[in-house]
């Protein structure tokens, strides 16, 4: 299982020495500019295949250059690739990729990368490592099972490594709270997103039928730059689908994630001041503005690593342990009964803690659950099938499985 799966948080021993230590040392639309512009990666081809390796350019977009990086945390890697299948029928997936985030100082001093030394704590994916490749997943990935009801779409992967939930347009300074050190992260996930948009407008035209969908920080990913992705193929039926991102969030988190990520949110969607939008509002506004098409979230009752990251945001790395369990919980489930008030929304809400789904992994050892997950009677696969399909499907949720049990481990 890749690392990044799982929110590795400090044990209470840690987060007791780095407390100490830190006493010690003291704590960027495809419209743009109509010049000829460098083809950003090599074109797809029109035969139905495997996924390949893309590697993009610089281009000019809006006016801007944009040049696709990873976070450039020190010790990583800056290169930023994607991956891309055409595949046999004119239906299209794009998925954003997870692997936690950072929203200040402290946070980003915690990178996930390839030489990350064993039990070290770490809260974001900060460059693209060699298990990012859709080739090694299974779930929607998986082109070989008939019950995959996308297993013969074209599919775009983008991997994540900018801690921005694939939303920023900045490059941050901070410093880091436990070594005293300066450094710079570029939150360029939404730059990088707009360079492959520019490729899947190039290889891909107007497509029978669109999923955006993504994973943990992917989920968020898909829900961001879902307008940018509509209006670049406003033609046929399309569905976003956020797995593991609920939006649950402190207002504090929501002012970090302007400032040090300059989050980009569609002005279209969201109105004049787009960044005053909560994060607990994003997949509504979405709902409110694209009628005709279909909003879902997947999540577990009480899902462990969205807890853990609210608890972090709530109360930082060394806070007050024990609070954030049910009050996610909560959150969680007021927030969809917000967005079911909307006939174009549906949800989807299993037992268990687990965290993730679309790729078939999971952050515990219970199995593929993309094909083995059962909610009320309905598994999701078949979910998954009629949230695609012209007749669409209901909201389903598990009954008595968001209360959480016992002491809160966090």
């Amino acid at each position: 299982m890749p690392r990044f799966t799982t929110f590795r948080r400090p044990s209470l021993a840690l987060s007791r020495w780095l407390a100490a230590l830190t006493t010690a040392v003291l704590l960027a639309a495809c419209g743009g500019s109509d010049e000829a512009t460098p083809e950003v990666a090599a074109p797809l081809g029109s035969a139905a295949g495997g996924f390949v390796k893309l590697n993009p350019t610089s281009v000019m977009i809006d006016g801007r250059t944009l040049t696709p990086t990873c976070s450039k945390a020190p010790g990583t890697k800056a290169d930023f690739h994607f991956w891309a299948r055409r595949g046999s029928v004119d239906k299209l997936v794009v998925f954003f990729e997870g692997g936690g985030a950072c929203w200040d100082g402290g946070t980003c001093a915690l990178p996930i990368y390839a030489a990350l030394p064993a039990n070290q704590p770490s809260l974001f994916k900060a460059e693209i490592l060699p298990s990012d490749d859709p080739t090694k997943y299974g779930g929607m990935f998986d082109l070989t099972d008939a019950r995959n009801p996308v297993k013969d779409w074209s599919m775009v992967y983008i991997p994540y490594c900018t801690g921005d939930i694939h939303g920023g347009s900045n490059t941050k300074a901070y410093t880091n709270p436990f070594t005293g050190q300066a450094y710079n992260i570029e939150h360029r996930g939404h730059d990088n997103f707009r360079v492959v948009l520019r490729w899947m407008q190039d290889n891909f035209k107007e497509p029978q039928q669109l999923l955006v969908t993504g994973s943990s920080a992917g989920a968020y990913g898909a829900i961001l730059n879902y307008p940018w992705v509509r209006e670049a193929f406003p033609k046929g039926t399309a569905t976003m689908l956020a797995d593991a991102g609920q939006g649950v969030a402190p207002a504090s988190f929501d002012a970090l994630r302007n400032a040090n990520w300059n989050i980009q949110l569609a002005s279209s969607v969201y109105g004049s001041n787009p960044q005053s939008t909560p994060t607990s509002q994003l997949v509504r506004g979405l709902a409110d503005k694209f009628t005709a098409d279909r909003m879902a979230q997947y999540t577990t009752g009480l899902d462990l690593v969205q807890m853990q990251f609210y608890d972090v945001m709530t109360n930082g790395l060394a806070g007050v342990q024990g609070t954030a369990c049910q009050a996610w919980a909560d959150q969680m489930v007021s927030g969809l009964l917000h967005n079911q008030t909307v006939s174009n929304f549906r949800s989807y809400v299993a037992a268990g803690n687990t965290h993730t789904l679309m790729r078939g992994t999971t952050s515990n050892a219970n199995g593929p659950l993309y094909y083995n997950d059962e909610s009320a009677g309905t598994p999701f696969i078949t979910w998954l099938g009629g949230l695609l399909s012209a007749g669409g499907v209901s909201s389903v949720a598990c009954t008595e499985c968001t209360t959480w049990q016992g002491a809160c481990p966090l």
